[in-house]
């Protein structure tokens, strides 16, 4: 009866495991799309200090990965900057520059 327990037990930590390990995997790849409003920069960081890493255009389709807080923006305040992902890797955009699709999670 106790080796029976055991082995049952093993099976269901290995399928914890590959169940949470999948779980992860969907989240990090489940980005979705948002627009560019208006001709901007995205940046390394999420303040406008940091380096720019793209040059972004109008009505670019880009895919949005999460949100986070960041330093306020100069040109409306919010403090909420978006991780976007294109050819140049991962950076941020400000939040007066995208719509960000609506089912964005936070970073």
């Amino acid at each position: 009866m106790m080796r029976k327990m055991l082995v049952t037990g093993g099976v269901a930590a290995v399928l914890l495991t590959v169940v949470a390990a999948g779980s992860a995997t969907a989240a990090e790849t489940a980005a979705t799309k948002g627009v560019i409003t208006r001709d901007s920069h995205s940046f390394s960081a999420p303040t406008v200090y940091s380096p720019p890493v793209s040059s972004l255009k109008k009505d670019q389709v880009v895919e949005t990965v999460c949100f986070m807080e960041g330093q306020p923006h100069p040109g409306d305040g919010s403090i909420y900057w978006f991780r976007i992902r294109d050819d140049n890797g991962s950076s941020f955009v400000p939040r007066i520059a995208i719509k960000p699709p609506t089912d964005i999670r936070r970073c």
